[in-house]
């Protein structure tokens, strides 16, 4: 079988099969990491903006490619041949452990927007980390500090 490799030039639009959900989920992951990091801008500067995509694609891309592959690997699961047989037969004898470490991958995945309050968290699965609500964070308090006038590092330019 021959897979198609994921395009490299289009990173919001998603080839998911629709029955795991998965491009749903990965379009709101990308609005609210697009987001999160467009909220660090202060004025339309062309060179930050590149510098923003930038990001949001290095932290994105990996997440979605290895979500499109998996997808991908889902689709034999409604095939009529040998090996979508197979697959069918291996999900049902899945160990416990396996579909436990599955649902918790799943579950992990709840994005937040640093530039709203942040929402308490009480599940009993850890969120998995997001790069850009910590970095962001970080730099709207730098912001501002130096807004305020209480940065130390008055001078300092905030780097996106």
């Amino acid at each position: 079988m021959t897979m198609t490799p994921f395009p490299s030039n289009v990173p919001a639009c998603h080839k998911m099969n629709p029955s795991g959900g998965l491009g749903g989920i990965h379009a709101i992951h990308d609005a609210v990491t697009l987001a999160n990091w467009i909220s660090t801008l202060r004025l339309a500067d062309e060179e930050k903006l590149g510098k923003v995509f930038k990001k949001y694609r290095n932290e994105r891309y990996p997440v979605v490619k290895a979500a499109f592959e998996t997808s991908q690997m889902f689709t034999h699961n409604f095939g009529k041949n040998l090996l979508s047989v197979l697959v069918r037969e291996m999900m049902k004898r899945i160990p416990v452990w396996v579909f436990k470490r599955i649902i918790y991958k799943m579950y992990a995945s709840r994005p937040q927007a640093s530039f709203l309050p942040l929402v308490e968290d009480n599940a009993p699965i850890k969120p998995s980390y997001q790069y850009s609500l910590h970095k962001t964070l970080a730099i709207h308090k730098e912001l501002a500090e130096k807004a305020t006038g209480l940065s130390t590092m008055s001078n300092t330019p905030v780097t996106v």
